[in-house]
């Protein structure tokens, strides 16, 4: 191996390795802090409505290291945390801002992700049913965080120079996804679009507890829009 490109090696690595360690670790401080909050609103909200309707079922789940949810009724609110560290695509806004403009390893991030699925689905295991995906949190080597999602949290939190880390907006943006999924009914697909099924579609269907189901909120991330465009 030439000295060269030794020493190149050494650069990239001092340059991104590390500087993924760093964003791995607060993104991991962060998770740890959200699903906390998240346990604290799945004790309040059990506390303060089980005695209304004990038949509506609240409660919090650890599931690993990367993932927690809360159950709330007939929904699922699942949180989730990528274990590699990302960067945006060159053309995307964030390269615009001073912020990121004076420091580009700025621009690197860990993810979050706030995902809503039918309780159902995850109590009998059926696998083809689908989730939506409400909101994901990207943050960065200094804490400093955006929010890309449906609703409020799709502008709310879009500054990233100007949005660091704090409980007060953790806790908030919790409570607006638990709302969207509350306000998200589960439609009933087209007579005609399941009246057709084979038997053994029908019997996976039983063994699965009824038919492939999943909650569309109905929205596009700016991403997908750009693709489809």
């Amino acid at each position: 191996m030439s000295e060269e490109n030794y020493k190149q090696i050494l650069g990239k690595l001092e340059s991104k390795a590390s500087l993924k360690q760093a964003i791995y670790r607060s993104t991991a401080e962060v998770f740890g802090q959200t699903k906390n909050i998240l346990s604290k609103i799945a004790t309040r909200l059990h506390a303060d409505y089980t005695p209304i309707d004990p038949s509506v079922e609240v409660n919090y789940k650890e599931n690993n290291q990367f993932e927690a949810q809360l159950k709330f009724s007939g929904d699922m609110l699942m949180l989730s945390m990528h274990s590699n560290v990302f960067n945006f695509d060159e053309a995307h806004s964030i390269f615009q801002s001073n912020y990121v403009k004076a420091d580009k390893s700025l621009s690197y991030c860990g993810v979050i992700y706030v995902h809503n699925f039918l309780a159902d689905s995850i109590k009998y295991n059926r696998l083809a049913d689908e989730g939506s995906l409400i909101a994901r949190i990207l943050i960065n080597k200094e804490k400093h965080f955006m929010v890309e999602g449906e609703g409020a949290l799709g502008f709310l939190y879009e500054d990233f120079e100007a949005n660091v880390i704090t409980e007060e907006k953790l806790t908030d943006i919790l409570e607006r996804s638990i709302l969207l999924c509350l306000n998200t009914d589960l439609l009933l697909p087209p007579f005609a679009q399941i009246k057709d099924v084979t038997l053994h579609q029908k019997q996976t269907m039983v063994a699965g507890s009824g038919y492939p189901t999943g909650k569309r909120l109905g929205y596009l991330f700016s991403s997908e829009i750009q693709q489809n465009s």
